[in-house]
């Protein structure tokens, strides 16, 4: 095993981020674990809100998404790249070594490399995704986690043992993030490749996602970086115009009960007529989930309310054996949402759907991929 690999997989190990603007980080800040918990900062005071941060709290793990794979496609010659104010610069690798030793100077826990987003147009073609995990071979580093930002297309059968041959090359841990418009886990047969993928590959983090981070570290992942607002919670096509913003935000809550977030609007709805679910995290203390407004004071006690709920999640999930144990944890999990969606829909005489990524967790959980089995006996595989 080389130096640095059991550092990183420690520090990464069962841990569960938030992923937030610069903007909200230390908001946010209080309402999560240093132990167990930690940010991802995006943006673009990102680096000096990290460097603010750790300064204060140097225990604290926290670390920069440049969000590079929301603007630009990777190319076989060019998989990385940021952004700067002259316009996108291609990084050979001493330009991306430059960059993760930028984040460092700026005190982050680990750095993350700036991956563009990787496609999948055409089924078994890895050049683009080989020259990723190549390029990010040749860091002789042991502080670098390699960001795989992937079209949903490489759950698929077809490509998925392709995905996973190359993640398993990786000589650092890989933050995978799943991208496609809308729910990646609405698309056919993303779960269950994605489920493959963390019993396959067990230096796997999810990144930019959301409950499905408990669905990946129940079936092996590393961890997870779960967002802290609908924008952060999946992976979007490169726009490489957008400017971003525009919107006045809308409180949206996590109901644990039911594992889903939900706008308050719709909560309203719901109980318009009987008394609505309340909430005993230390945000709510008792009060219930229809009081957010849309003020920013209220978007911002959603938001909080929100973490609150991860980190009470986790702490069940932590408390667990990986393995059988973490598995029917989860399932039961399931199941108590199952049967509060049921109660929701008795108690106020509406028709409540069981989303389709739910039903999809409650089937049984796939087996590893073919000489998956071999790769994880032996802990990791050797590319040079």
């Amino acid at each position: 095993m080389r130096a640095g690999f059991e550092g990183m997989d420690e520090l990464l190990r069962d841990r569960l981020l938030i992923m937030v603007n610069d903007q909200l980080a230390i908001d946010m800040l209080p309402h999560v674990p240093a132990r167990t918990g930690g940010l991802v900062l995006t943006g673009a005071a990102a680096p000096v809100r990290c460097r603010e941060i750790r300064n204060v709290l140097p225990k604290t793990v926290v670390a920069m998404d440049y969000c590079s794979h929301t603007q630009q496609t990777a190319t076989a010659d060019a998989p990385f790249c940021i952004k700067t104010p002259y316009g996108w610069r291609r990084l050979d690798l001493a330009g991306l070594s430059e960059i993760l030793d930028g984040q460092r100077d700026n005190k982050a826990s680990y750095a993350v490399t700036p991956t563009c987003f990787i496609p999948a147009d055409q089924v078994g073609d890895a050049s683009v995704l080989k020259a990723v995990i190549r390029q990010a071979n040749q860091l002789r580093r042991d502080d670098t986690l390699l960001l795989l930002p992937c079209s949903w297309r490489w759950f698929q059968r077809s490509a998925l043992p392709h995905l996973a041959e190359q993640i398993q090359t990786s000589r650092h841990p890989v933050a995978l993030i799943v991208q496609a418009d809308g729910d990646p886990l609405e698309r056919k047969q993303v779960p269950e490749g994605l489920r493959q993928l963390c019993r396959s590959c067990p230096r796997l983090v999810l990144w930019r996602t959301d409950l499905a981070a408990f669905d990946a570290m129940a079936h092996g992942a590393l961890g997870a970086a779960v967002g802290a607002s609908a924008v952060l919670r999946h992976g979007v096509m490169p726009r490489p115009d957008s400017a971003g913003g525009g919107h006045k935000p809308y409180p949206v809550v996590l109901v644990r009960r039911l594992l889903r977030y939900h706008r308050v609007a719709t909560l309203d709805d719901w109980f318009a007529h009987v008394d609505p679910w309340t909430c005993t995290c230390a945000v709510c203390d008792g009060a219930a989930l229809t009081r957010f407004t849309d003020s920013d004071a209220d978007v911002l006690a959603a938001l909080q309310h929100t973490v609150r709920e991860l980190y009470s999640l986790h702490e069940e999930l932590e408390a667990t054996l990986p393995g059988d144990e973490r598995i029917g944890w989860w399932r039961q999990q399931l199941a108590d949402a199952w049967d509060y969606h049921r109660l929701l829909a008795s108690q106020t005489d509406t028709e409540v759907s069981f989303p389709k990524v739910l039903q999809a967790w409650r089937r049984p959980s796939p087996p590893a991929l073919p000489a998956a089995e071999a790769y994880r006996a032996q802990g990791q595989v050797d590319p040079s």
